[in-house]
């Protein structure tokens, strides 16, 4: 009976997702676990999507709609699906991909089964059109963070995570509280997972139960669309942004030494996972990498320009900005510093 088994939340967030949202609310209702919660986190659609979502409640009463007045950004309302609610299990999922009916049952099996552990996913593909399979995830994207040692889990996550279906998995709500606020950042999922494996195990399952709908997007996109500018809905280039974008690896792997310098574990573990963070990563992209510094240090004297002729805190700022990309390049590829110790040679004469 459902009334012994674990809750879990599914916490289902969505923004203007009026043709995809009944299919993946019909996939969480279709579930084999019976013991669920279904929220629907509306981030202020202007579309049909709280309509459609009403339609079902009127099937399934149980069914929650949280809507926002005001669209937040798809960073803060995707850690509101992994906040949201109080079971001690929470499956954090978009409104465009589905799961198979016994997705939530076998991965809670792995979790019950493995109290260390804190997140299980599946194996994954990509469908586009009406159900027409673009891509299997090679069995490679799939995480095994296991073990006691807490940094050669996270080592692990860096050294391997690439595909989402190795982030849309089943979390353990206690492993979840301790995870620090999302950046807005490229690669953000990518710090978050490696956090988490802290705390936790990752596990997987070998079925390939995790149906992303057209896959993923283009890097550029992805970095530009993550900016907290991008995320208030501003240009992501104008003066008051930051640029990262400008750099979405390196701007990956620096997430990583950011996120270790304030995670829960002692300052030698955080101390030595800063370190390692530019070596896993220059391993995995350093001709890709060495590319995106050489295209900001093309871009550098035209920004260096525009800053120093503004005046004030607006000058203050443009320079910031620039020091603050230097500062992740100067950290993942030493070698590609400019000026030598990556800070703009004019901040002392704001």
């Amino acid at each position: 009976m459902s009334g012994d088994l674990p809750r879990v939340d599914v916490n289902l967030f969505a923004f203007n997702a009026a043709e995809t949202i009944g299919a993946a609310i019909e996939s969480v209702l279709a579930q084999t676990w019976p013991a669920l919660t279904l929220t629907v986190i509306d981030n202020g659609s202007t579309d049909a999507t709280p309509e459609v979502v009403q339609l079902y409640q009127g099937i399934v009463p149980s069914l929650r709609l949280h809507r926002a007045r005001a669209n937040g950004g798809s960073v803060v309302n995707c850690q509101r699906a992994f906040m949201l609610g109080d079971a001690d299990f929470v499956l954090p999922k978009t409104a465009d991909d589905l799961i198979a009916p016994d997705f939530v049952a076998k991965t809670m099996d792995v979790l019950l089964r493995h109290p260390d552990c804190g997140m299980c996913h599946a194996g994954g593909l990509v469908f586009v059109g009406n159900g027409t399979v673009r891509q299997v995830y090679p069995e490679t994207h799939r995480l095994h963070a296991v073990g006691a040692d807490q940094v050669e889990r996270a080592r692990h996550v860096m050294a391997r995570y690439t595909s989402a279906p190795s982030f849309w998995g089943l979390y353990r709500r206690a492993s979840v509280d301790r995870l620090a606020r999302f950046p807005y950042r490229a690669g953000w999922d990518h710090a978050v997972l490696a956090e988490f494996a802290l705390y936790s195990e990752i596990r997987h399952i070998p079925e390939t139960l995790c149906f992303r709908r057209d896959g993923g997007k283009p890097l550029d996109r992805i970095a530009r669309a993550c900016t907290h500018a991008a995320q208030r809905e501003h240009d992501v280039a104008d003066e008051t942004g930051d640029l990262h974008w400008m750099t979405p690896l390196i701007t990956t792997a620096y997430a990583h030494v950011e996120t270790f310098a304030v995670a829960r574990v002692p300052l030698a573990e955080r101390l030595a996972l800063m370190d390692e963070a530019p070596r896993i990563f220059r391993a995995r992209w350093l001709p890709a990498l060495l590319r995106e510094a050489a295209s900001f240090r093309a871009a550098r004297p035209e920004l260096m320009e525009a800053a120093n002729m503004a005046f004030g805190t607006r000058r203050a700022w443009l320079l910031r900005r620039i020091a603050d990309v230097e500062a992740a390049i100067a950290a993942i590829l030493p070698e590609a510093a400019t000026p030598p110790q990556g800070t703009p040679n004019h901040l002392g004469a704001i």
